[in-house]
């Protein structure tokens, strides 16, 4: 299968099996930090990938090709490194640690798939999105095809418990995505609505993946509700970060559409931010440029954006979610140890450096 430099095959093993380091000549922080934190789970991550590339088949010719192809656009697999990372301080990684890191990864891909769709992206991964490689109505049931497998799959061992933890996280994906394609245009959300919106989309699935591989080590309930809540305000943070990404962005260094947010009229906090700072005659009159299908709002928009401090703004929100996360994270680690267990040490690096990315 064809791998590109964003695929886990190309940090975890060769053909011998053999733990490898990827060159990364061209890293960016975040990349370098990712790959030290998962450096005490790389056989497991290895063997999720294993357990991805072997789920995602079909006896369908089309039907596989583009499961294989699906599999190549997930990046660097973040969801799974939170599962095997929190089982792994908290005890250890089982067979079942790698089905629910799984689990979690199909989740994400098929959220990745219909997202593109919504968002008309056409790029993921420096490759084609699946809607424009194929059409967009394979391409809804192929999303439809890994979630329905994802449920499966979570469901397979002793324990309900993961099947419905998995389904009300996907329930609160679901609908975070419905409240802000409702939400176009609503130029009066608080930032209090957006980073709900944004926990519920983005964070709730980092939120089971950190909460499943507590569970899976055998970790008391309690402390798995914690780290769900850890995980839950890194991807919020992560996603503020792709909502200042999508503004200020490289779209050649992220490998995917960028200023689409904008152009969509969605009220990201860069926007949210910028309509605060201007004066109230001038953002009733942008407000009604957009109401009017004015070819210059977004234009105005993108002025008004580098000439407040949206980008300082918004980055600072994001870095302020992560404090709170990796405060919980000491916290934890305060009352059952394991500061110095590398997976805790691993959690902490994921958390800070979700701030730092180029994509």
């Amino acid at each position: 299968m064809e791998t590109t430099e964003t695929s886990p095959h190309r940090m975890f093993a060769g053909s011998s099996g053999t733990t490898i380091t990827d060159p990364m000549r061209d890293a960016d922080a975040y990349r370098l930090a990712f790959y030290s934190a998962i450096d005490c789970i790389a056989p497991g991550m290895q063997r999720v990938e294993d357990r991805i590339r072997s789920e995602l088949t079909s006896s369908d010719p089309l039907v596989c090709e583009m499961l294989q192809y699906v599999a190549l656009l997930g990046g660097k697999r973040l969801r799974p490194a939170l599962t095997l990372l929190s089982a792994r301080w908290l005890g250890k990684i089982t067979d079942e640690t790698i089905r629910l890191a799984t689990v979690v990864e199909m989740v994400h891909t098929a959220t990745l798939v219909h997202d593109d769709i919504l968002d008309h992206a056409s790029l993921r991964r420096h490759k084609p999105t699946v809607h424009v490689r194929w059409n967009v109505p394979s391409s809804v049931l192929i999303g439809d095809w890994l979630f329905t497998h994802a449920y499966r799959l979570a469901n397979e061992g002793d324990s309900t418990l993961p099947g419905r933890w998995v389904a009300i996280a996907s329930e609160r994906v679901c609908e975070g995505e419905i409240r802000q394609g409702n939400s176009v245009a609503d130029w009066g959300i608080s930032e209090t609505e957006y980073c709900r919106m944004l926990a519920d989309k983005t964070g709730a699935l980092c939120g089971v993946s950190t909460a499943l591989g507590a569970w899976s080590a055998g970790a008391p309930l309690e402390v798995c509700r914690e780290l769900e809540q850890f995980g839950i305000e890194l991807g919020t943070a992560f996603q503020v970060y792709d909502d200042w990404l999508d503004v200020w962005g490289n779209s050649h260094k992220s490998g995917k559409t960028l200023g689409t947010d904008l152009s969509q009229l969605k009220p990201t906090l860069p926007i949210l931010r910028t309509l605060q700072q201007l004066s109230p005659d001038t953002r009733d009159a942008w407000i009604s440029c957009v109401e009017h299908d004015s070819p210059h709002a977004i234009e105005q928009m993108r002025s008004y954006l580098e000439q407040y401090d949206a980008s300082v703004y918004t980055l600072e929100f994001a870095k302020e979610l992560v404090r709170t996360a990796t405060s919980r994270l000491e916290g934890i680690a305060s009352r059952l140890g394991g500061h110095d267990n590398p997976a805790f040490r691993g959690l902490m690096v994921l958390a800070e450096a979700s701030v730092q990315r180029t994509g």
